[in-house]
């Protein structure tokens, strides 16, 4: 989780990070209607028409293991979405590619060096699409959480911005900082750990993301008296081309049902939980689905590219998309972080889909719950939300997502089964509604 660091407020007490605190770089749209690469016919062999756990976690380790760093624009993004084609293939779907471009960022090479009282190199790293420069200067501690009120109670003009991670997304800290006249913000982890993230908007200062434990070797330096630090960042904006990977199980009728999630990750580390977890459920879903009857809805399963850079490929999907298509769009099920971290499943979303989901849950006795999510995270279902679908959130409580630590021992199998079944008898329930033309009858909500 264009993707889309605690996430959520859950029941108004489950708060989590930001799951993808995001710019939203230019997007040119290449092909606005995808276009079909290959057609394979149903698997003639009877397979497994149940959710299987043990296939979902077999795909989530090819894409965290053996494929690794998934950043969109990539060789590692381009074999994900051929692996990801390939095992749609193998499910009889028709799959199709949308290819977008859009603007990309890298770093050449950053280093954050303290200088006084000691000398040492800080675990520190540009967030995405941070601007770069070369910056020395005293560093000063910023109270709260970085806001302008926040800012006008120290002096930082001239100086290196100190802030802590949380609440407000890291463009809003960092163009807060630049207001005042600071020269650079560094942002340290409300945990030891190392992380990154993505700037929702541009900044004229160089912003990085300092690992927990190296800002809080500050913070002692702090107490002591002036520190000062120099910054060498080599940073620039590039040209990227993105996929979405679209497999298209065909209903009785043009009606359709979105299933997503996005198969990008930061380059920070292999994205298990974010979000190779939430694209492995949605390939073993596709599989299930298309060994069953025909469905009513025609199903569309989308593996999302560059959800990390802004929800730059749902944007993409759902911007190439008329109204009629959109008015005959049942629901959009979004599958991101829900394979690792602690707590319920979280079905997010006050809509007639949502509602449906959690009352599935309920069904097959999994504890699930409602959450909120907060102003600074995004992930690919509200693309389809902000065109008027109804959607639902499937996700879990995770803390170690865009850090090197989000691996595959993270991963419980037994969290991709209760999605994935959850979300197995929330499709054969939407499936049976009556179509979107028919008044007579209301679509179930418990």
């Amino acid at each position: 989780m264009n993707k889309f660091f605690a996430f959520l407020v859950l029941a108004s007490a489950l708060c989590v990070a930001a799951c993808s605190t995001q710019q939203v770089p230019t997007v040119t749209v290449a092909q606005i209607s995808p276009t079909p690469i290959s057609t394979v016919a149903p698997a003639q062999t009877p397979v497994p028409t149940s959710f299987d756990a043990a296939r979902a976690y077999a795909n989530n380790r090819k894409l965290a293991v053996d494929i690794g760093k998934r950043v969109a624009g990539t060789q590692g993004g381009q074999a994900a979405a051929d692996y990801i084609a390939q095992q749609f293939e193998a499910s009889g779907l028709q799959v199709t590619r949308q290819a977008f471009t859009f603007q990309g960022w890298q770093d050449n090479g950053t280093t954050v060096r303290l200088t006084a009282p000691e000398t040492k190199t800080l675990d520190a790293q540009p967030i995405q699409y941070s601007v770069g420069g070369q910056v020395d200067g005293e560093i000063v501690l910023v109270p709260g959480v970085g806001s302008r009120d926040d800012f006008s109670k120290i002096n930082a003009r001239g100086k290196i911005a100190l802030v802590k991670r949380g609440t407000l997304t890291f463009s809003s800290k960092s163009q807060n900082a630049a207001e005042v006249g600071a020269r650079a913000i560094l942002i340290f982890n409300d945990r030891p750990e190392s992380f990154t993230g993505t700037l929702r908007d541009p900044v004229t200062i160089p912003t990085l993301a300092l690992g927990g434990a190296a800002g809080q070797s500050i913070l002692n330096l702090l107490d002591k008296g002036t520190v000062r630090a120099q910054i060498a960042s080599d940073t620039q904006v590039v040209q990227r081309t993105g996929n979405n990977v679209i497999g298209t199980l065909p209903g009785e009728t043009d009606e359709t049902i979105v299933i997503g999630g996005h198969y990008d990750s930061v380059d920070a580390g292999p994205g298990a939980g974010d979000n190779a977890s939430g694209t492995a459920t949605v390939m073993e879903l596709a599989r299930v689905m298309a060994s069953k009857p025909q469905p009513q809805h025609t199903m569309i399963f989308i593996a999302f590219d560059a959800e990390e850079l802004g929800l730059v490929g749902s944007r993409a999907y759902v911007d190439g998309l008329s109204e009629t298509q959109i008015r005959k769009m049942r629901a959009m099920l979004n599958f991101d972080m829900l394979g690792a971290g602690s707590g319920p499943l979280i079905l997010m979303g006050d809509g007639n889909v949502a509602l449906l989901a959690r009352s599935s849950a309920a069904q097959l006795n999994i504890d699930a719950r409602n959450a909120q999510m907060p102003a600074n995270a995004g992930s690919d279902h509200e693309s389809f939300a902000r065109r008027g679908v109804d959607t639902v959130f499937f996700m879990r409580n995770y803390d170690l997502l865009h850090t090197p630590e989000d691996t595959i021992d993270q991963i419980h199998q037994e969290y991709l089964d209760e999605a994935g079944r959850v979300g197995e008898r929330l499709l054969e329930r939407l499936d049976a509604t009556p179509a979107l033309g028919d008044t007579s009858k209301l679509m179930p909500t418990q």
